[in-house]
């Protein structure tokens, strides 16, 4: 059944990538955003994947998804009100010290596209990797053809493993 599903789900992201990329951004973007405080794993996560694909924010918006946050929202009490996290810089670190800057992303919404794209990373997630997926589209499909095979492989093995449990109890029985 797991195996259909990620069938399933590999095949609609490939067929309609596009149709894919609005369903992430409609579904994911305000609850990600939103909780990127509340759950270190999912914060260190996103530090990653901003760092990693160079953008910030997931949906097109960018950088001004992180207003829906409620510490770079720009209502907050927060010293980060209107900024974005340390992971959208594009240089977050320190030549000198080699300490990461937190503070960089300070009052980022603020500015404009413009301006704020000579210190952070102004494009959205969603769009980079989907950009980055197709250009690595082969060793993509190759990684997941071999996940496939082996589940298979695994699948073939257990419903082996059942046949020669079935055929011990038949001759219990008899």
């Amino acid at each position: 059944m797991f195996f259909l599903l990620e069938m399933a789900i590999a095949i609609v992201g490939f067929v309609f990538p596009h149709n894919m990329n609005n369903f992430l951004e409609d579904s994911f973007t305000d609850k990600i955003i939103t909780t990127y405080r509340d759950d270190p794993d999912l914060q260190n996560l996103i530090d990653f994947a901003q760092q990693e694909f160079k953008c910030c924010g997931l949906s097109n918006a960018g950088y001004m998804d992180w207003g829906k946050n409620e510490y770079f929202n720009c209502s907050s009490p927060s010293v980060e009100r209107c900024g974005v996290p340390y992971s959208c810089c594009i240089n977050d670190t320190d030549i000198s010290s080699g300490l990461v800057n937190i503070m960089c992303g300070y009052g980022a919404q603020n500015a404009s596209v413009a301006a704020a794209s000579k210190k952070i990373w102004t494009s959205g997630c969603i769009e980079i990797v989907r950009v980055w997926a197709e250009r690595n589209l082969y060793t993509i499909a190759g990684v997941a053809l071999g996940a496939a095979l082996s589940q298979l492989f695994v699948i073939y093995l257990a419903k082996t493993l059942e046949g020669q449990i079935d055929l011990q109890k038949s001759r219990w029985s008899s």
